[in-house]
C-alpha cells in the first residue's frame, strides 16, 4: 500500500523547507541603499545578501532582483518555490511567462527592461518546476522575517552583486558594466546555471549564521498576556510587581500650545515606563513661555497641574529624563515629537519608534495611530478619554516586547554593515 516515494506521511513531515527547495525573498530600500535577501532555511548554502545599485533603490525592482538572483542561484533542474510579499512583482512574473512585451512593463527605462529580459531568459531556461507564492507582508511568518533581516543586512554591507541593466553596486546606470543581459559576474553565474549547478558563497553572511539561525531558549522567553492576545480589547496594565529600571523604557510626553494660535507646542508633562509597563518616572512641568491652550480634551492637562509655583522647572525634568534613559533603549510613538518637547537628543540605533518602524507602516510609507497599532496587534484600548502618557508609553512598550525579536533582528542586520558602508 501507501503511495511510495516518500514512504508516508511521517516521512514527509521531517523534510525541511530548504529541501523542497522553497526560498522566500525580500528586497530593502532605505535611505538610497538596497539590498537583497533570500532566506532558505537555518545555515542553508544557498541563504544569500548582497547589496545593489543604488540605481535600483525601488521596492519593486528590488523584490523582482531578488527573485532574479535566487532563480539564477538555484539548479535550474531542481524545482523552486519562491515565495514573496509583493503582488506587484508576481504580476510582473506571470506576464512575462506568458510572452508579454518587456515594453509594456512600467517604468520603461533601458536598465529596467534589461532586468525583465534576463528574468525571461532564466525562467526559459529553467527545466525544474517553477512556482511563486504570495505571502503577506510581515504577518509574523519567521522565513520571510528572516528574508527581509537578511536584504537589510545585504543593503548596508560591502558584498555587492551586479545586476542586469544596473551594473555593479556603487556604479551608475549605463555604466560599460551595465550593458548585455549578464554583465561582468554574471557571466560566471550563467555558465554555472547552464551546466545545472548552484550558486557559489551566501554574500554579505558569510559564515556568520549565527544572527539569522539561534533558537529562542527558555532564558529569552518573557510571559507576557499580550504575546498572543485574542479576546476582548482591555486597558493596558503592568505585567507584574517588578519597578526597576530595565535596558528598554518607553517615554510619551503631553504637551501644551503656546504662541498666538497655541500651535506650538511645549512640555507639560512626561512619564516614562519599564519593561513590566510601570511606571518609574512621571512629572508636569512648569511652561517656560506663556500657555494659550492648554488642549485640555486630548492631553488632560490643566492649569493647576503645571502652575510655576507648584510644577518642577523644566530644565530640571530634562536633566532627570536624560540621567534617565542614557545608555538606555528607548520606545515610544512618533519619538521626535517627545524628544523635540523635552529638548534632547539620543541615538536613533537606541531608539524603536512604533510610527516608524516598517512593519508598522500602512503600504510601506504612512504611520498608524498609535491606539490602532495597540489595538490591532495587542487587543489594548488607550486614548479612550484624555490621554494618559503612562498608558500610552506602555502600549508602546508591549509593541515593542510583541515583536523585539523581529526588531531587534532587523536592527542587528542593519548595524552588520554601518562601518562597512556607513549608513543605516
Amino acid at each position: 500500500g501507501g503511495k511510495g516515494g516518500n514512504g508516508g506521511g511521517s516521512s514527509r513531515n521531517a523534510r525541511t523547507q530548504a529541501e523542497d527547495g522553497i526560498a522566500f525573498v525580500d528586497g530593502s530600500v532605505n535611505q538610497g541603499a538596497a539590498g537583497i535577501g533570500i532566506w532558505y532555511g537555518a545555515g542553508h548554502r544557498l541563504n544569500f545578501a548582497s547589496s545593489i545599485p543604488d540605481a535600483a533603490a525601488d521596492n519593486n525592482v528590488t523584490e523582482l532582483i531578488a527573485i532574479f538572483m535566487v532563480l539564477l542561484r538555484h539548479p535550474r533542474h531542481a524545482r523552486l518555490a519562491i515565495h514573496t510579499d509583493s503582488r506587484a512583482c508576481m504580476t510582473t512574473i506571470e506576464g512575462l511567462a506568458s510572452g508579454a512585451a518587456v515594453g509594456s512593463f512600467k517604468p520603461s527605462t533601458p536598465a529596467y527592461r534589461s532586468l525583465l529580459r534576463a528574468l525571461r531568459w532564466v525562467l526559459f531556461w529553467r527545466s525544474g518546476r517553477t512556482v511563486l507564492h504570495k505571502i503577506k507582508a510581515h504577518s509574523g511568518q519567521t522565513p520571510n522575517e528572516r528574508a527581509d533581516q537578511l536584504a537589510a543586512l545585504g543593503a548596508n554591507s560591502e558584498f555587492a552583486s551586479t545586476v542586469p541593466g544596473y551594473g555593479l553596486s556603487g556604479e551608475g546606470e549605463g555604466n560599460k558594466l551595465s550593458r548585455g543581459l549578464f554583465p561582468g559576474a554574471l557571466w560566471g553565474d550563467l555558465i554555472r546555471f547552464l551546466a545545472g549547478e548552484e550558486g557559489v558563497g551566501t554574500g554579505a553572511i558569510g559564515g556568520d549564521h549565527e544572527a539569522f539561525t539561534r533558537k529562542k531558549t527558555a532564558a529569552d522567553k518573557r510571559t507576557s498576556p499580550y504575546s498572543h492576545y485574542k479576546g476582548p480589547l482591555a486597558t493596558p496594565v503592568p505585567l507584574d510587581s517588578n519597578k526597576e529600571l530595565t535596558i528598554a523604557l518607553a517615554l510619551d510626553c503631553e504637551m501644551v500650545g503656546i504662541g498666538p494660535d497655541g500651535e506650538k507646542s511645549i512640555l507639560a508633562q512626561v512619564s516614562v515606563v519599564n519593561e513590566s509597563g510601570n511606571t518609574v518616572y512621571t512629572s508636569y512641568a512648569a511652561p517656560t513661555k506663556k500657555v494659550t491652550d492648554y488642549r485640555t480634551h486630548v492631553s488632560g492637562i490643566l492649569a493647576r497641574h503645571i502652575d510655576p509655583v507648584t510644577a518642577p522647572p523644566f530644565a530640571r525634568v530634562q536633566a532627570e529624563v536624560r540621567a534617565l534613559i542614557k545608555d538606555r533603549v528607548v520606545v515610544g510613538h512618533a519619538l521626535e515629537n517627545d524628544f523635540d518637547a523635552l529638548q534632547l537628543r539620543h541615538p536613533p540605533g537606541m531608539t524603536r519608534d512604533t510610527a516608524h518602524w516598517r512593519p508598522f507602516l500602512r503600504m510601506g510609507r504612512f504611520s498608524k495611530r498609535l491606539r490602532h497599532l495597540a489595538r490591532d496587534h495587542c487587543g489594548l484600548k488607550i486614548q479612550g478619554g484624555a490621554h494618559d502618557p503612562a498608558e500610552d508609553a506602555r502600549a508602546a512598550m508591549y509593541l515593542y516586547l510583541k515583536f523585539k525579536d523581529n526588531w531587534e533582528g532587523q536592527v542587528h542586520a542593519t548595524r552588520q554593515g554601518r562601518d562597512g558602508r556607513g549608513r543605516i
